[in-house]
């Protein structure tokens, strides 16, 4: 490996331990060959029992020629001992910014402090040997339909206790802010990965070396907890409002962000939540501040993009609010109950005459099952279609737009008990040219005789069907994914504009994902949706605007991985 700095440094020694997890073929012993140590930012350092020791071909690969990465380990080593044995003894010129961990799966299931203080330990080790960002990868939670039977047979003494290492590590998370989780564990439900239960095989270390790739790449773009990120709005003059869309891409923690205008103090409210090292988009009306700008303050560390959809200009019958919290459930002593209303009287908001209708986001939280939430005005009765679908898990938004009722409220109702949020973005007057419908199902790929779109298809709506008129300035629609073969995105855009780089929602395999769209129609009345994954698409629309809305190509105002 002369002139080269990629390196594998491998060391294998039988070691013996409760449960010495040791794959049966161990890798030779083998020496760094690092003829000139590459710069700080490029090095890769990483430690690893017999499951991470299998990367040690895929590894290096998995870099530009450029960037040192090194692999040290030995099997059934506990994690104490690799730290003494590698992260505190190895020489400096190994070390950079980046430290991998694999280990765990030697866990000491008797006495579950000491793990959590190795865990502590050796982040404090590498932190102090200046590195900067500490990565564990999480131990693959053994499922038998993803194994053969004998594999299966083989990992009983032992795999139970995985789901609680994992636990231990996704705890850890609070007490180091330099530590981010590579979730091998939410990958490795698939075969043809290992050629056991656990330790893995060609295919196997290829896909695990891709994922610390991407936690590499990924750790040095995200904006910071806690950060405020200044986006400069196009044709920001006379724009009382902007439609945007935000996503979040392999964030570090479970959180949120909050869009504001920047002549605003960050507000107590959300646009966009999720869990740690979920792909989430969630569309957003944002006021625009003085100086043409939209601020997003991000909870946790993470990936940020923005597209942009068009412009509620000034004038127009639309009031940008300062955002508000008008509802939070969690504040009372129990969940929303199932099929109960939930009254949310809209407030006064200056500059507004009337309240023809009002933008709010609504967000479902703490869940006892999945369901969906629905809200409108409380003077009708509860509708057919919902806002929000919702799981047990993450904290799930999604935008409407919605008339009050006659006595200024709006009603939110769920299908199981649940935490409602609903925050206030922006206020309609009696004089905005906006109409809203009882929704128009435009496209069901459910429905008998259609088929799930494919991967790269292009579906194409005429809005007319459902009394849209082609002059329209933009469509409101809500649009749902179900039952995805593949991790995706969705794009809705103008057909005759062709595909922008943009996207509208992000699609998760198995999960029915949805969220609210304003988008305008081209000149034939037409919008169209691009899906880069096989799904089922469901859109539904909800309304229309004229001169309230000026729509446009989607386009991306931000992407922190771009560099």
């Amino acid at each position: 490996m002369t002139g080269s700095r990629r390196a594998v440094a491998i060391t294998a020694v039988l070691a013996v331990g409760l449960v010495a997890l040791v794959a049966p073929e161990s890798p030779a012993t083998a020496e760094p060959d690092v003829a000139e140590s590459a710069p700080v930012d490029k090095r890769v350092y990483m430690v690893a029992d017999s499951v991470g020791l299998g990367a040690r071909g895929a590894l290096p690969d998995a870099f530009p020629g450029d960037w040192q990465v090194v692999l040290d380990g030995t099997p059934a080593l506990f994690v104490e001992q690799l730290e003494s044995k590698y992260v505190r003894a190895v020489p400096q010129s190994l070390l950079g910014d980046y430290g991998v961990i694999a280990g765990g799966y030697n866990y000491p299931y008797w006495d579950p402090a000491r793990f959590d203080r190795s865990i502590d330990s050796i982040i404090r080790a590498f932190a102090e040997r200046g590195v900067k960002h500490v990565f564990w990868v999480t131990l693959r939670e053994v499922k038998p339909q993803y194994i053969t039977a004998g594999a299966w047979n083989q990992v009983q003494p032992y795999y139970w206790y995985f789901p609680t290492v994992n636990d231990h590590l996704e705890r850890a998370l609070d007490r180091h802010p330099n530590l981010t989780l590579i979730d091998w564990a939410a990958f490795a439900d698939r075969s043809g990965i290992t050629y056991d239960a656990i330790h893995l095989n060609t295919t196997g270390a290829q896909l695990y070396s891709s994922l610390i790739r991407q936690a590499v790449d990924a750790a040095t773009q995200r904006v910071a907890a806690g950060s405020v990120t200044r986006i400069a709005v196009p044709n920001a003059t006379g724009a009382a409002a902007v439609a945007l869309n935000l996503t979040t891409t392999s964030p570090r923690t479970t959180g949120f962000l909050t869009a504001f205008s920047c002549d605003s103090p960050t507000p107590v409210v959300s646009n966009h939540n999720h869990v740690r090292d979920q792909v989430v988009a969630s569309a957003a009306i944002v006021p625009v501040s003085s100086s043409g700008e939209v601020c997003v303050y991000s909870f946790t560390d993470t990936n940020l993009i923005v597209d942009i959809t068009g412009r509620l200009p000034a004038g127009t019958g639309v009031v940008a609010a300062t955002p508000q919290r008008l509802a939070d459930t969690r504040n009372a002593t129990a969940r929303q109950p199932a099929g109960v209303p939930l009254r949310v009287t809209i407030p006064p908001v200056a500059g507004a005459a009337t309240t023809a209708a009002v933008a709010l986001d609504l967000t479902a939280v703490g869940a006892v099952a999945p369901g969906f939430a629905a809200v409108y005005p409380c003077d009708e009765p509860v509708p057919e279609t919902s806002n929000v679908n919702y799981g047990t898990g993450a904290a799930t938004p999604n935008l409407a737009i919605v008339r009050p009722g006659a006595t200024g409220e709006v009603c939110v109702v769920a299908s199981s008990d649940v935490h409602l949020l609903v925050d206030l973005f922006a206020v309609f007057d009696a004089t905005a040219e906006l109409t809203l419908a009882t929704p128009a199902r435009v496209l069901d790929t459910r429905r008998p005789g259609s088929t799930p779109v494919t991967a790269g298809s292009i579906s194409e709506i005429d809005v007319a069907a459902a009394g849209v008129a082609p002059s329209s300035g933009g469509v409101l629609a809500n649009i749902t994914a179900t039952q995805a073969v593949a991790d995706g995105f969705l794009t809705v855009f103008p057909c005759v504009a062709g595909l922008p780089v943009a996207s509208n929602l992000n699609v998760t395999a198995g999960r029915d994902v949805a969220n609210f769209v304003l988008v305008e129609p081209d000149p034939a009345g037409h919008v169209c949706v691009f899906s880069s994954t096989a799904t089922h698409v469901i859109v539904d629309i909800v309304g229309s605007m004229g001169d309230t809305f000026i729509g446009q190509t989607p386009q991306r105002l931000l992407d922190t991985r771009a560099g």
